[in-house]
């Protein structure tokens, strides 16, 4: 038996292979969306019984940090983040909050014509916008594509918008004052290419946020478009 796990202390073996493996995981040992060696592998280099190595997986499981997946194996799972929407909020800040790593990478800056049903639809009485595509991660694992769809006038702040912006944040900054968001929370089906930059399967179910941000004389400022791999990013609502 290796000397990581003893049967000498008061605590089961079972726990001790769980916390082992953890810290492997956290360690960078095992990487994220990685396999974990077979039950078989984790009794010869223990001398443990297979009893032993279900009960250790299982802790992982109901702990979030592996999956175990149907005559394929245990995985490491990525690690699930959660966002609170609020008035305040932003996908940066709310990174920051969590001791997570926030990261944008700009896509594409592209000029719209809107139809009389789409400028119903999305809240602009303009005919013209600026839609602005972006790839949001936690971790360096891509978790959001998003759309911000803005007027015309605020091409120069688009421009400018660097990757470790907040887009509220510069907003704010420039005098926009942001009193709520309107959100529309549905269940959408991956596109192409939403698929190729959040590295899902085209076709896979991901949540879809369409979200006004409007000023305190319900103006609106600007309209914000999320598909969110849910599997790894949460959106919690808070009610009062």
């Amino acid at each position: 038996m290796k000397k990581e796990i003893s049967g000498s202390t008061l605590v089961p073996l079972y726990n001790q292979l769980a916390n082992l493996i953890e810290n492997k995981i956290l360690s960078g040992s095992y990487q994220y969306g990685e396999k974990l060696p077979s039950e078989g592998e984790w009794m010869k280099t223990y001398d443990i019984s297979r009893v032993t190595v279900r009960n250790a997986l299982k802790m992982l499981v109901d702990r979030g940090i592996v999956e175990k997946k149907q005559g394929k194996g245990a995985y490491v799972v990525f690690p699930v983040y959660k966002e609170t929407i609020s008035a305040g909020g932003s996908f940066t800040s709310a990174g920051v909050t969590s001791n997570s790593i926030p990261t944008t990478k700009i896509l594409k800056k592209e000029y719209l014509g809107l139809s009389d049903g789409q400028k119903a639809e999305l809240g602009f009485i303009e005919s013209e916008i600026i839609s602005l595509k972006r790839i949001r991660s936690i971790d360096y694992q891509p978790v959001i594509f998003e759309i911000d769809y803005v007027v015309k006038e605020m091409e120069a702040l688009v421009d400018n918008l660097t990757e470790s912006d907040s887009l509220i944040e510069v907003l704010k900054s420039q005098g926009y004052h942001i009193n709520h968001f309107d959100n529309v929370i549905d269940v959408s089906i991956a596109s192409a290419e939403v698929a190729q930059y959040l590295q899902v399967e085209e076709g896979d179910p991901l949540l879809h946020i369409k979200q006004q941000v409007l000023n305190a004389s319900n103006k609106l400022i600007y309209f914000n478009e999320q598909f969110i791999n849910s599997k790894l990013y949460k959106v919690a609502i808070r009610s009062y």
